[in-house]
């Protein structure tokens, strides 16, 4: 049955074809920043790096594109974060600085891209796709945010539109805030606020709403502006050199540090600000911002237990990165914390923690209590730093990074811990355990010997097993990249299944997906997912995925691990999640080692004469600084060659270098 449409109406299914018909990053983006952002050509031609800029409303981070006309006017268009995304690898495969133009070419020229993408995509001439233009992705853009519910006078503003048919509202009365909230209220809500235990911070600190707006603000911070804070932005009194990448950092799940400079009412105040969400991610429901002065004029009480413990903690923490192994990361923790007045002793207990288990590293003099490894087996089930009051006060602070725990330390304080010090070790738990990890981390990539597991899952939860089993397929992932807020990338080939089926497949299912290339028995896709998946799980508790095949429900994958990993706690961890998972093998393989002297001479063999000189020379000519030396065509000049010919032989040495890094081809 036939569709009914306007004359130059694209519906979803029609912009859809469109963006995968673009071959090339350059097309993508131009359909994406038309058909998704509502730019024209002019105003995308004129589009820098520098023009996006971000607001977090409601827990969520929000992109906004500056927009300049010829006349020195313009208007705040929204940015989808999936956009934004392809802007910002587009931006830094192509070396363009904050001030460039992304693409660089003109206005016409991307009409033309449009255009032609568009022709290869039509399916005969009564195709919509036959005649598609720029004008039409945008009427797609209005259309389709009109049908999410984003309010009319929204549309118009964010697209630069004086009227929509039969609408009244008036764009001037739309801000940027407005404009947040209807894009919001379109997708996910937002959860209910989070009340952290504030009042009991004894620093300048400020208790933000999802939206960035000072809710409360402790009686230190409030002295050091002399005004009243809340229910102002945090911009308006603290002042960052990365608004965006402040926020970035902080909806990640991170907390982002760095210089500010505090802005009251009277004299400025230079300092370290740190910004970190509560409530959850991906979309917490507050922030809480901690400003630490470098001249500190709240009047702050000097001497005391609290400062002995913030001394201790503060120093031991910097010096843990010091321990090359895990032993002495563990002596430099306990005995770095006795060595105050704040402890009597610490006694640290590796995973899994069993009652009756001995400490493995000790400090202090003193021996543990008879239940201290009751004590941290318990803490260490609950996941949560514990206090047990008494005569004799101990705290059992779990070492655990993500889903992984490293053990437990317990320590005797001198005094007795308040709800203060608890936070603390707390944070210095995570700290120790984030230290662990990368020690492993890195006896992992030097050992010449590793651990390796295969492992079978028929958990359909699982990405990989599942869209074998629905689309009836093989696959198997050809490349893994970890990205920030914990998502991966894969590269994933697939085989039996047209490539339609399977990017609506990894489309649904995933967060993100695009064909990279296409043949007549398989396919190569680019699939974003978020952490919480199987070889997320096994990344977060440190092991290394080789390889990973799927064929009808079912996955083989093979992971390597340090030689003296606990493989039942790994496996049964996992397992947990993704009960469908059982260990089938267990082999300790030995890694073979290669000089640099040997990467080299088996990289020449494999590059010709002339791709090793053309790379040579563009390495020499500074074409692969920032900024660049040498063009491609001056490059090319000089060599003797033309600018395709440079390109070609370029891409192929370049290709069989990062091949022999990445995949260890020689």
């Amino acid at each position: 049955m036939g569709r009914t449409q306007g004359a130059g109406g694209l519906d979803a299914a029609d912009y859809e074809r469109l963006r995968r018909a673009a071959d090339t990053y350059r097309r993508r983006l131009a359909i994406r920043l038309c058909g998704e952002a509502g730019l024209t050509p002019g105003e995308a031609a004129r589009l820098r790096p520098a023009d996006v800029t971000a607001r977090v409303h409601e827990g969520a981070l929000h992109y906004f594109i500056a927009v300049r006309d010829g006349d020195g006017g313009g208007r705040d268009a929204y940015l989808p974060g999936e956009v934004k995304r392809d802007l910002d690898r587009y931006v830094a495969s192509n070396g363009r600085g904050d001030d460039e133009p992304v693409f660089a070419v003109s206005a016409r020229r991307l009409q033309m891209l449009v255009g032609e993408t568009a022709a290869e995509a039509a399916d005969g001439e009564g195709d919509p796709l036959a005649d598609a233009s720029t004008a039409d992705l945008r009427r797609h853009f209005a259309r389709t945010q009109l049908r999410r519910g984003v309010p009319p006078a929204v549309v118009m503003t964010v697209g630069g539109w004086r009227r929509l048919d039969g609408i009244a509202d008036d764009p001037a009365d739309v801000g940027r805030g407005t404009v947040a909230a209807a894009f919001a209220r379109a997708g996910a809500a937002g959860d209910d606020r989070f009340r952290a235990a504030f009042d009991a911070l004894d620093r300048p600190a400020l208790l933000l709403d999802a939206d960035g707006g000072v809710e409360r603000a402790t009686d230190r911070f409030a002295a050091l502006t002399d005004g009243a804070p809340a229910g102002r932005d945090l911009a308006e009194l603290v002042a960052v050199d990365d608004t965006a990448g402040l926020w970035e950092t902080a909806l990640s799940g991170e907390t982002w540090r760095g210089r500010a400079v505090l802005a009251p009412d009277g004299d400025a105040a230079e300092g370290t600000l740190a910004v970190s969400a509560v409530g959850g991610t991906p979309r917490p429901t507050g922030f809480l911002a901690v400003f630490d002065p470098g001249d500190d004029r709240s009047d702050r009480p000097s001497g005391g237990r609290l400062d002995a413990v913030q001394s201790r903690v503060l120093a031991v923490g910097e010096s843990l990165d010091a321990g090359s192994t895990r032993a002495g990361v563990l002596s430099r923790a306990c005995s770095g914390l006795v060595e105050g007045d704040a402890y009597r002793g610490a006694w640290a207990f590796d995973a899994p923690v069993e009652t009756g288990a001995e400490p493995v590293v000790d400090a202090g003099g003193t021996e543990p209590p008879e239940d201290a490894a009751a004590f941290a087996a318990a803490a260490a089930t609950d996941d949560r730093t514990t206090v047990r009051d008494g005569p004799n006060p101990l705290v059992a602070v779990p070492l655990s990074a993500g889903d992984t725990g490293y053990g437990v330390l317990v320590v005797a304080p001198a005094g007795d811990p308040g709800d203060y010090e608890r936070r603390a070790l707390a944070a210095f738990g995570g700290w120790a355990a984030e230290t662990l990890a990368a020690v492993e981390w890195k006896r992992l990539l030097l050992a010449d010997a590793v651990l390796e597991l295969e492992l079978r899952s028929t958990d359909r939860d699982s990405l990989f097993v599942g869209a074998s089993a629905t689309l009836g397929c093989a696959l198997s992932v050809e490349g893994l990249v970890p990205l920030d807020g914990d998502a991966l990338l894969y590269y994933v080939s697939v085989e039996g299944v047209p490539t339609e089926a399977a990017l609506d497949h990894f489309g649904d299912a995933a967060e993100s997906a695009r064909l990279i290339a296409a043949a007549s028995d398989a396919s190569l896709l680019e699939v974003t997912a978020p952490g919480d998946s199987l070889l997320g799980e096994l990344i977060a508790r440190g092991a290394h995925v080789t390889d990973l095949g799927a064929e009808e429900g079912a996955a083989r994958l093979t992971c390597e691990t340090a030689p003296n990993a606990d493989v039942r706690d790994l496996v049964e961890g996992v397992a947990e999640r993704f009960p469908g998972v059982r260990l089938v093998a267990k082999r300790e393989v030995e890694r073979s080692v290669r000089t640099p002297t040997e990467f080299q001479q088996a990289l020449e063999e494999r590059l010709t004469d002339r791709q090793r000189s053309v790379l040579q020379a563009a390495y020499h000519a500074g074409y692969f600084d920032w900024p660049r030396g040498s063009t491609a065509e001056e490059l090319a000049d000089s060599i003797g060659v033309s600018s395709p010919t440079l390109h070609n032989h370029l891409r192929r040495a370049q290709r069989k270098l990062l091949a022999a890094f990445f995949d260890g081809e020689t």
